[in-house]
C-alpha cells in the first residue's frame, strides 16, 4: 500500500500529484480507501472560490493555506485538485 503524505481526515483536498493510488496509508498509520468526490482543473485559479469554500468547510482555513501546505510537502503542485473521502479499511 502506498503512503500519502498527510494525516487521516474524513475528507482530503489534495493536488493530483499527491495521490498515486486508491488505497493508501497515511502518515499516522491509517489504511484508507479513497473515494473520489470531485476533481477540477484549477489552472489560472478558475476554481479558487469553490476550493476555498471546501477548505473552509472541512478544515476551517483557506485554500491558499492548504495549497501552501502541499507545496511544502511536495515542492510543486499540479493544476488538478481532488476532493476525496478517506474510508478506513
Amino acid at each position: 500500500m502506498k503512503r500519502i503524505n498527510c494525516k487521516y481526515a474524513e475528507f482530503l483536498i489534495a493536488p493530483s500529484n499527491a495521490i498515486q493510488d486508491t488505497e493508501v496509508v497515511t502518515n499516522d498509520g491509517v489504511e484508507c480507501r479513497l473515494k473520489y468526490i470531485s476533481t477540477c482543473n484549477n489552472k489560472d485559479g478558475e476554481y479558487d472560490g469553490l476550493l476555498d469554500d471546501a477548505c473552509q468547510r472541512y478544515y476551517g482555513c483557506s485554500f491558499s493555506t492548504i495549497r501552501s501546505i502541499w507545496i511544502g510537502r511536495l515542492g510543486i503542485v499540479d493544476d488538478y485538485w481532488n476532493v476525496v473521502k478517506m474510508e478506513k479499511i
